[in-house]
């Protein structure tokens, strides 16, 4: 018999239950955690317990990371995953314009969606919406030719915001449907472990059943890196019972 402390995370592999086909590959958790729980049934007599059966044992499988993928949210979320050819991503531009009446754009607005607003020192406190015209903008209005913006000589100097839409390619899409839940999974964890001599032995962790919950927090943090808890709740193999496995070398 062998005794062993863990001090790492396993970099798990998910495998579609009803294929067996490779889901995503995620080696880039901070911790997981395994819990087992179970239900006991008793027989009393005289009012004491004599008799006690162990039944109902369930399990989760906890996953906490800062890093993210495309492919884990699909699974996690039972999310769908597109990628489209072309579409359009929103820009926010804002700054101060220049003397000369110019405010050049980070990228070149896509037909018809750009909006322009003088703002305060502070970029954000909305003054007034401009509107576009052809030419000789008064200072109520603007013109935009490509990606630089043309203002009357009363807004030279001014500040401004520019919200748009940018033309872009190969455009990766997640969608989180309201009817559409997480399928179950195959999880299979390679991480290490060391014994009491100090060696470090491979150990491989087998989730035989898992499907993630629906209830899942998103924070976008600008002070600390974003933590992320994915929960999965675990059911026994139809064929063996199985729930978990641990295997060492």
């Amino acid at each position: 018999m062998q005794y062993y402390g863990v001090k790492n995370c396993a970099k798990l592999a998910f495998y579609e239950k009803d294929t067996g086909k490779l889901a995503a590959y995620f080696p880039f958790g901070n911790s997981m955690t395994i819990s087992i729980t179970g239900e006991t049934a008793e027989a009393t007599a005289q009012g004491s317990t004599i008799i006690t059966w162990q039944q109902g044992r369930k399990g989760t499988m906890t996953l906490e990371t800062q890093v993210i993928s495309p492919r884990l949210l699909t699974i996690v979320l039972g999310a769908i995953s597109e990628t489209h050819d072309v579409g359009v991503m929103t820009v926010f531009d804002n700054g101060q314009i220049k003397s000369d009446g110019t405010f050049k754009l980070q990228k070149t607005p896509s037909v018809g969606t750009l909006s322009v607003f003088l703002t305060e020192q502070d970029g954000a406190t909305i003054i007034t919406e401009l509107t576009p015209t052809e030419s000789n903008p008064d200072n109520t209005q603007y013109i935009i030719e490509n990606d630089v913006i043309r203002v009357s000589d009363t807004n030279k100097e001014a500040y401004i915001l520019a919200v748009y839409a940018e033309d872009v390619q190969n455009l990766e899409e997640i969608t989180i449907k309201a009817d559409v839940f997480s399928k179950s999974y195959e999880i299979k964890g390679v991480g290490f472990v060391k014994d009491v001599t100090g060696v470090e032995r491979f150990q491989e962790i087998h989730i035989y059943n898992a499907a993630a919950q629906s209830n899942v927090d998103f924070t976008y943090s600008a002070s600390e890196p974003s933590n992320f808890t994915f929960t999965f709740d675990l059911a026994a193999n139809p064929v063996d019972m199985k729930m978990v496995s641990f295997r060492n070398l």
